[in-house]
């Protein structure tokens, strides 16, 4: 019997202006960027548990799963840098 990595769980440091993006919030309070809005910027790719917090420091945690890890990894962190800039 052999084990594979079927699924890791990523944390990735976020800058000051990617996480003042994440933090933005509209006028009655509820957030500008949901994590509905960022599972839809990933799909179809195989993440799930994408999480980022104020209380968690600068970084957005997210896992993959998969026969491709790194290369969904890499889109993954295109897609995010697209949407929250560099």
């Amino acid at each position: 019997m052999k084990a594979e990595v079927y699924s890791i769980t990523y944390r990735m440091p976020l800058t000051n202006t990617q996480q003042a993006k994440l933090d933005r919030k509209w006028p009655d309070g509820s957030p500008f960027i949901t994590y509905e809005k960022i599972d839809a910027l990933l799909e179809p790719l195989p993440v799930e548990d994408v999480y980022w917090s104020a209380q968690s420091g600068q970084f957005l945690y997210f896992t993959v799963r998969g026969d491709d890890i790194e290369g969904t990894v890499a889109e993954i962190i295109y897609r995010l840098q697209e949407k929250l800039g560099k």
